[in-house]
Order: C-alpha cells, then sequence, then structure tokens
C-alpha cells in the first residue's frame, strides 16, 4: 500500500507474530518510531490481521499490531491500562490527511468513550 513505511517490519528483540517480545527494557529497544510521547514499556504483544485494536491491556505496555505479516500500528497503554498514544505506520490509504508514514495520534477519553487526536500526527 502506498504510504507504507517498509522500515518498521521485525522492530524488537525476540518478536514473533502473534507472541510476546522479550529483551526489551522500558521500551529503550521498543520505540523505533522515536516518538517522545512514548512512555515506560513492560509488557509487548502482537496482534495479526486484527480490525480492531484493543480498548485496555497490561498498564505500561503496547500492542503491535501487523497486517499480512507488516507491522502497521502500535498502541501505548499507561499505568491505568488505558491506551493513550497509537504510532501507524501507513497513510491509511490517504496521503492527503497522513502524510507523514509513521505518524502519531493522542488517545484521550471523554465521557467515558475513547477519541484519538486527529491533527498534526507528526512523530514528536
Amino acid at each position: 500500500m502506498k504510504g507504507d513505511w517498509d522500515g518498521f517490519n521485525n522492530i524488537g528483540s525476540g518478536s514473533d507474530e502473534g507472541g510476546n517480545d522479550s529483551g526489551f527494557v522500558n521500551g529503550k529497544d521498543y520505540n523505533s518510531a522515536g516518538s517522545s510521547s512514548v512512555g515506560r514499556v513492560d509488557s509487548v504483544q502482537t496482534i495479526s490481521n486484527a480490525h480492531s485494536k484493543p480498548d485496555s491491556s497490561t498498564p505500561n505496555s503496547v500492542t503491535k499490531s501487523y497486517k499480512n505479516g507488516k507491522l502497521d500500528s502500535e498502541r501505548y497503554f499507561g499505568s491505568d491500562g488505558k491506551p493513550y498514544l497509537d504510532i501507524d505506520y501507513s497513510d491509511h490509504g490517504n496521503p492527503k490527511t497522513h502524510p507523514d508514514v509513521p505518524h502519531q495520534h493522542t488517545i484521550t477519553f471523554e465521557n467515558g468513550k475513547m477519541k484519538r487526536d486527529n491533527t498534526d500526527g507528526r512523530i514528536k
């Protein structure tokens, strides 16, 4: 797909699709996009060809989502187990809206509903 960033396949030490990663220390070996928004990472989960990412997870974790064997996105969870950041490795088929690949979306909650920020998604 146009806009995919091929440089982010198979990142993480000991990763395997559908399993857990090992060999990382608080995300130092994990934050491949270089986002300063990424906090503590104690555990990693991978999912494949899923239509959506989880709304909650293990505190201080990340879920790597693969599509057709290629890293598509990462969702980071805070100490409360709620997501706070998505990093996407494609333009979602819409290069006008997402010219920067990879890009990030800040996640907030309003009235108990999750909301992804759609503004400037450049990696910060």
